[in-house]
């Protein structure tokens, strides 16, 4: 699993051509200076790079190990981290589990038709109601061979707002790895969702409402933190975000298939991903 918890952004100390700067990440788990070096370092690496093809620049891949995402709280089992949380760039609280595989299900738009989007236009839900039992049973069907393929499988459904999630109960798995691309795909999660679990070797589950859900605005900056004025704001937002989210689940339980004994070390961040996402309210966000 790949998290730091010093992050810092930097402008190159050159200029590209068109005489704009390059800005990179920089992060460490030494200090806040180290971050700041590395940043430093990668911009200026960037600039070397598009001067060689300044023509294409999307040709260069530039992404991180590890999101720049505010570190809350480490949850560890045998002195070894197994799950970090974290805050995302739009507020929410993320769980970031190092082996304990977590599937996101989204159901498909339904199609509204002329009149469903002149419904929706103004105001009024379109009624996906015809196209929920046919999903979750097509989402029931792959979980039932999964359980017949292997005696030993076990998984965890809940339903979110736009579909469902599982989690893997009887084993762990590595992120990245042909056994958990394969087990995503069959559950059907989203290819960039296959990406990211491999790019940030951890499986990532949502803990807390997306703002838009909850009637709140984005956070009015990002860590890291330009300034503590921008800190300040940030916390404050924080507070009126958690006071709306008493409202909202994210998930609530289906119920658990297949083998019903659940590893020790899914069992600890099963726990910890039910307290924050299975409220009391059925409202989901």
């Amino acid at each position: 699993m790949r998290y730091y918890r010093y992050w810092a952004k930097a402008n190159s100390t050159r200029l590209r051509p068109n005489n704009y700067p390059v800005t990179a990440w920089g992060y460490s788990n030494d200090s806040q200076a180290d971050a700041e070096h590395l940043a430093l370092q990668r911009a200026d690496m960037k600039i070397s790079e598009l001067q060689q093809q300044p023509t294409d620049e999307e040709a260069y891949g530039y992404g991180l190990d590890a999101l720049p995402e505010q570190l809350i709280e480490e949850l560890s089992l045998n002195d070894q981290v197994a799950a970090i949380i974290t805050r995302n760039n739009y507020g929410s609280l993320v769980l970031n589990a190092g082996n304990v595989l977590f599937a996101d299900i989204d159901l498909p738009e339904p199609k509204l038709g002329f009149w469903g989007g002149l419904k929706l236009m103004f105001g009024n839900k379109p009624d996906d109601s015809a196209n929920a039992p046919a999903i979750a049973t097509d989402l029931l069907e792959k979980i039932q061979n999964l359980c017949a393929e292997n005696p030993n499988f076990g998984l965890r459904l809940y339903k979110t707002k736009a579909g469902y999630r599982a989690a893997i109960t009887h084993t762990s798995f590595e992120p990245g790895s042909y056994e958990a691309n394969q087990l995503l795909e069959r559950l059907g999660s989203d290819k960039l969702y296959v990406r990211l679990c491999e790019r940030q070797s951890c499986f990532r589950a949502r803990l807390t409402p997306k703002p838009w859900r909850i009637q709140m605005s984005s956070p009015p900056t990002r860590f890291p933190f330009k300034t503590p004025q921008h800190q300040q704001w940030f916390e404050e937002w924080v507070v009126n975000y958690e006071k709306a989210s008493k409202a909202y689940s994210v998930c609530t339980a289906i119920g658990e298939f297949g083998n019903t004994q659940i590893a020790d070390n899914v069992e600890l961040v099963l726990q910890v991903h039910d307290l924050y996402c299975c409220g009391d309210s059925t409202k989901l966000a």
